[in-house]
């Protein structure tokens, strides 16, 4: 049977001139744990852009394909005539949750999705993922999570941006009237090396719901990530390291000065960041090219203990975000 997958024109303006090979690609490392589709190719129909495939039954599947990042819909395609599928993919929490901020330098909710997408798939692995971002902005890849139904922790350096990052989910949580409980705790280093505030919610979908996810955010250094989490404990690690343009990283609470590259916060956080993941996990990192070449990128995680992970589907992603930032995220595990 042939089926056809409708594609999000947001999809398009995300990715650019690159749209059509990341398509192809995530729907190929998808089908490379799944082994359901064949004869895969891009199709224009009446002016709509679509995936087309041949499969024999995909009701089994329809859960994972549903979670496609460019996915619109699904349709049989039969003698010219689309029938639609419905998808299978539950949200946990309302998809408008990344969408709702809007700020300079924010990651594109369609990338993050993405580089979840791919982590999950790889893993083969769709439910009770731990996932933790250890540069986590203001947020998207945690709310991206939860919407999946993960349990999803970040780390961020300034406190000023995790205290926002509360305060907006408990209105929203409130707002939509999803049961959660919400605190708030300290901590501190041995001999005071660091300071940290931890906020930690537990969300259900509803007051009926059994379904309990974890939320936590701490305002803290990411080279101490170790200290403050659990030692091999995370599926994933995903993280959008500084382009160096719209918004800068810094390694040291005290510095007073940016830097432009994120060779310097790798260096000093991979570590840290080895130690709480766990054995099967994945680390998926995206970077900006113009600033760290992906061969010196490969070599900096061999160098602190890491495999990267090969395959050519993995090398299509690179794709230009504007004259300053070239976009590419990379794969490895322990």
């Amino acid at each position: 049977m042939k089926y056809a997958i409708l594609i999000n024109n947001k999809h398009y303006l995300t990715y650019n001139k690159n749209s059509d090979n990341i398509i192809l690609s995530e729907f190929n490392i998808l089908n490379e744990s799944l082994n359901f589709a064949k004869d895969i190719k891009l199709e224009n129909i009446c002016g709509l852009n679509y995936l087309i495939f041949d499969a024999e039954d995909i009701k089994k599947y329809l859960t994972k394909i549903s979670t496609l990042s460019f996915l619109l819909g699904i349709f049989e395609y039969k003698e010219g005539y689309l029938k639609p599928i419905e998808k299978e993919f539950k949200e946990f929490i309302n998809p408008n949750i990344s969408s709702i901020l809007k700020y300079s330098g924010k990651t594109n909710e369609y990338f993050t999705r993405l580089m979840i997408n791919i982590g999950s798939y790889i893993l083969n692995k769709n439910e009770n993922l731990n996932i933790l971002d250890p540069i986590c902005g203001k947020g998207t890849t945690l709310y991206e999570s939860l919407v999946n139904g993960y349990n999803c922790y970040g780390i961020e350096i300034a406190t000023k941006v995790v205290d926002e990052i509360a305060v907006f989910l408990r209105k929203y949580l409130e707002n939509e009237r999803y049961k959660f409980s919400y605190k708030k705790e300290k901590l501190s280093g041995e001999n005071k090396s660091f300071k940290a505030e931890k906020h930690i919610f537990n969300i259900n979908k509803n007051k009926e719901s059994k379904d309990n996810k974890h939320f936590e955010v701490v305002s803290v250094n990411t080279v101490f990530a170790d200290k403050i989490l659990k030692k091999d404990y995370f599926d994933l690690i995903i993280g959008d390291l500084p382009y160096g343009v719209k918004h800068s990283n810094i390694t040291n609470e005290k510095q007073n000065s940016f830097t432009r590259s994120p060779k310097e916060l790798l260096e000093k956080s991979l570590d840290s960041w080895k130690k709480v993941l766990n054995k099967d996990g994945l680390l998926i990192m995206s970077w900006n090219t113009f600033l760290l070449k992906r061969n010196e990128f490969e070599k900096l995680l061999i160098n602190k203990g890491f495999e990267v992970v090969k395959n050519e589907n993995l090398l299509s992603f690179e794709h230009r975000v504007d004259q300053a930032i070239n976009r590419d995220f990379i794969v490895a595990k322990k």
